[in-house]
């Protein structure tokens, strides 16, 4: 299953507006390959949910060891 979210750079229309020597410019949005969208894996998604919450709370249990 993917899960998928808006497009923080594009917000979600696949077109960026880029200022080239003072002339805008309409650009395909590199983050999101124009998608309006990005799909992370359940892989990412438990990668990200573990390197977040769990490796957040080893910092504070290493640290208090060491006193």
């Amino acid at each position: 299953m993917a899960y998928k979210e808006l497009c923080s750079l594009c917000k979600g229309n696949g077109y960026i507006t880029v200022v080239v020597k003072g002339q805008d410019e309409i650009k395909q949005c590199w983050l999101c390959e124009s998608k309006g969208e990005k799909e992370y894996s359940q892989a990412e998604v438990d990668d990200f949910i573990y390197k977040t919450y769990y490796k957040k709370g080893e910092k504070h249990a290493n640290k208090s060891k060491n006193r």
